[in-house]
């Protein structure tokens, strides 16, 4: 009931606002970013950790077409690569050749080894609105590690904390209607599996998973990565990372 409650606190804005929630933890040390946007956050975070590197940019086209890798590009990545399970669209297109920019793309799903041998190894790995769209999201960060050399950044969306249960996770799919209602909060437009039922239908585009931030941040380090610096705020996280190796390697997949 009371997890209940303090979710309900979480999806009023102003409530938000009025009790400071807008960020509810960072590292000792880190500079804020600012939380006015996702885009507004990710190219900060880009920015900083992009110049001189290769970079990667994985779920680089849906509602974005490209923004992220192009903004790699001007901030001097010495290699961009994007890569979605989606087409190039024509605004990608349109802005590549306004552009005149170098950036690669791979149409393929990071899941398998055809694509993850036409990406390589890059320095930076950026990922943002992937991983809570996987159905398998320890696979996925194994995948993020085969390709990334030094950094992985990632942006998800989470639930909050669960009072005294680390590690906790919502898997979306087949809840009833009241169930999906405690998570649907206001503008996020539909997020199928959510707002309406799981439609097998439609892939990724359904929303499979809501971790807590201890949730990621330990499947982040089973995969081989060690966060260095995090933004949490109550249904969105940022996490910058650097790579360790990973003690256990599965095995599956082609």
């Amino acid at each position: 009931m009371f997890f209940k409650l303090k979710i309900l606190v979480y999806k009023s804005r102003l409530i938000r606002g009025l009790l400071g929630l807008v960020t509810l933890r960072r590292s000792p040390g880190s500079r804020l970013i600012r939380p006015a946007s996702r885009v507004e956050s990710n190219a900060e975070l880009i920015k900083k950790y992009a110049s001189g590197k290769s970079f990667a940019d994985i779920g680089c086209m849906w509602g974005v077409n490209g923004f992220f890798s192009f903004l790699a590009e001007e901030c001097g990545a010495k290699r961009v690569v994007g890569v979605d399970i989606y087409p190039e669209s024509e605004e990608f297109l349109r802005e590549k050749n306004k552009r005149n920019s170098t950036v690669e793309f791979v149409q393929g799903d990071i899941h398998l080894q055809e694509t993850i041998s036409k990406i390589g190894l890059c320095d930076v790995v950026f990922s943002s609105g992937v991983l809570y769209h996987s159905p398998n999201p320890p696979d996925t960060l194994f995948k993020l590690r085969l390709i990334c050399d030094q950094r992985l950044i990632l942006c998800t969306e989470l639930i909050p904390e669960m009072p005294g249960i680390r590690n906790a996770a919502i898997f979306y799919p087949f809840l009833d209607e009241s169930q999906r209602r405690i998570w649907n909060y206001r503008g996020k437009g539909k997020r199928t599996a959510i707002t309406v039922p799981y439609e097998p239908e439609q892939g990724y585009a359904n929303w499979f998973w809501g971790f807590s931030p201890s949730c990621v941040e330990s499947m982040l380090e089973l995969a081989g990565f060690k966060v260095e610096e995090r933004y949490i705020m109550p249904f969105m996280g940022y996490f910058v990372c650097r790579t360790t190796t990973a003690k256990f390697l599965p095995v599956s997949g082609d």
